[in-house]
């Protein structure tokens, strides 16, 4: 996989963005008609469904969400996610989510490396279909588009969930929802700590961060009791790939959150980056998608 020959087509996915925002963001925000709760009402507008890939776009849009590499899980690491079914599912919406963050950051090179190493995993765990096909041929001359990789990570969903061959029982499905959910969290997670880390802020920075963590809590619930519920119902097939300990108290966190969110996200930003149980979700977030990622064989 170390050749770029890259046969490749975009995907996913689930938490999570990226690069140097669009340039109509927002009104000016130095305006005396500048109004937190409409930002804070946008945000809430995004929809938190597990299975909504167009959705990471717009969070990345909104929040003028900058790009870094180091968040996303190195492509060769691929070949070593092939131990078993769930580590395969999980690190391919792992992968996907990478995808769309490259897409956002225009790293072209990287996000189709990420999606060969998608399209590797798809072919080992079976569900690469038309996904699996497309090919880098097929683009040549053509822009990417978001709707093509929206598309691509839809069809790949679907198969996931239809997932039919002998190892059905690993639940495909739900070990890529999981990977893909947990990278977008953790990327979010990690721009919101790194804008809360500045110490000199705009008005439109600081509605930039409000918005970011209702985002990130709407992400949490109710996609924490969701996925949870299926663990428990499948965590003798699951095994390995997350631990249900830490993703009910990840869940617990995300409740709690839920009853001060009102208020912590008009409150100010010192204060929002010193709650105690935000600060322990992004450890958590981080300590799961270290197990996914560090999970080779």
């Amino acid at each position: 996989m170390k050749q770029l020959k890259i046969t490749i087509g975009v995907v996913l996915s689930m938490v999570l963005m990226a690069s140097c925002g669009s340039n109509t963001k927002k009104e000016d925000t130095t305006s005396e008609s500048f109004d937190l709760e409409a930002y804070i009402k946008a945000a809430e507008a995004i929809d938190p469904n597990l299975s909504r890939v167009d959705q990471i776009f717009n969070i990345l849009d909104m929040v003028n969400a900058e790009y870094y590499d180091v968040l996303t899980n190195d492509p060769y690491n691929a070949h070593s996610y092939k131990v078993s079914y769930p580590i395969g599912a999980a690190n391919l919406g792992i992968y996907m989510t990478d995808v769309i963050y490259h897409f956002y950051g225009e790293n072209e090179e990287v996000m189709y490396l990420t999606f060969q190493a998608a399209q590797e995993l798809a072919k080992y765990i079976g569900v690469e279909s038309e996904f699996g096909s497309f090919t880098i041929q097929q683009m040549e001359g053509t822009v990417m588009r978001r709707d093509t990789i929206t598309k691509l990570f839809n069809n790949l969903l679907v198969d996931s969930e239809n997932y039919s061959t002998e190892e059905e029982t690993v639940f495909i499905h739900t070990a890529f929802l999981t990977g893909s959910f947990i990278e977008k969290v953790y990327i979010t997670s990690n721009l919101l700590k790194q804008k809360m880390s500045n110490q000199e802020l705009t008005s439109e920075q600081e509605s930039d961060i409000r918005e970011l963590l209702v985002i990130y809590l709407n992400q949490l619930d109710p996609s924490t009791s969701i996925l949870y519920d299926a663990f428990v119902k499948q965590q003798d097939q699951l095994e390995g790939v997350v631990v249900l300990t830490t993703f009910d108290r990840l869940r617990e966190l995300s409740l709690e959150l839920q009853k001060v969110k009102p208020t912590l996200s008009l409150a100010p930003v010192s204060e929002i980056s010193a709650n105690e149980e935000l600060k322990r979700t992004f450890e958590l977030i981080a300590n799961l998608r270290n197990l996914l990622v560090a999970s080779a064989g």
